[in-house]
Parts: C-alpha cells; sequence; structure tokens
C-alpha cells in the first residue's frame, strides 16, 4: 500500500532543520529525505532507488510518520518488527528453490505448502524471496 504525505510549511520546515542538525546519522537522514520526497510526490520505487532502502521500509516509515509523527519516527526500532513465520526454514525453502523440478515462484510457493506447511499468499511470498535471496537461487537454477 502506498501511503501519501502532504505536509504543511511547518513540517517540512521541521524536517530539513532536522536534516541541518543530523549529517552525520544516516538513519536519520534517510527518514527525514523518505518523508520529505514522498511529500514531493514521489514513487516508493524511486525512493528506494535513491535511499538505498527497500520498499517496505518506505511504507514503513510513511505510515509511522503519518500516526506518530517526526517523534514516532525517530524512535522506530526494527526490532519491534515480528519475524516470519518462514524465516527458521529460510535454508530449507533455499535448497527447495536450487532443486532441479522448481522453475517458478509457483512451483516453490507450492512445495513450501507441502513440505512445510505453510500457505503463503503469493505478493508476500514474492517479497519474502527477494528480500533473502531466495528469488536470484530460483533464476539461477533455471
Amino acid at each position: 500500500m502506498s501511503y501519501k504525505i502532504i505536509l504543511t510549511g511547518e513540517a517540512e520546515q521541521e524536517l530539513r532543520k532536522l536534516i541541518k542538525e543530523n549529517p552525520n546519522k544516516k538513519n536519520v537522514l534517510k527518514r527525514a529525505y523518505c518523508i520529505l520526497l514522498k511529500n514531493e510526490g514521489q514513487k516508493n520505487v524511486n525512493i528506494t532507488q535513491l535511499l538505498s532502502i527497500h520498499e517496505d521500509t518506505v511504507a514503513d516509515w510513511t505510515k509511522i510518520y503519518l500516526q506518530k509523527g517526526i517523534e514516532g519516527l525517530l524512535r522506530f526500532k526494527y526490532s519491534e518488527r515480528r519475524r516470519s513465520q518462514l524465516h527458521p526454514h529460510l535454508d530449507k525453502i533455499k535448497r527447495m528453490a536450487s532443486a532441479k523440478s522448481i522453475r517458478t515462484l509457483e512451483q516453490l510457493q507450492q512445495k513450501v505448502k507441502v513440505k512445510l506447511g505453510f500457505e503463503i499468499e503469493y505478493s508476500w511470498f514474492y517479497r519474502y524471496c527477494k528480500k533473502y535471496g531466495v528469488y536470484n537461487i530460483l533464476k539461477q537454477s533455471r
């Protein structure tokens, strides 16, 4: 989901001040620039390329900013995020992806369902596989 940001002049000034006061704090800078870029109407894919962050991160930061403002955005810690139930099985999933019989993400999704008992929505599974390198393994084994 793409969240829309429309900053007031005061909010924009506050973000620019934050950038000026924290030139050596990479995580603060990226979060502030992310919100400013969203305000300019940039698409998430462009922001990910400019800031070298994941598209899910753009959505997370935007949502947090809309709900909790700058303070919430600065306090956000990734340790608060819940780990995927698939994560303990990542090595098995990678081995499945490298099997000659698996040629598509749909086939891998089905194999995970049968072997590990996880029924996963396709778009979520695709993002998970991209994030953890499974998709690259699948592409190489073709």
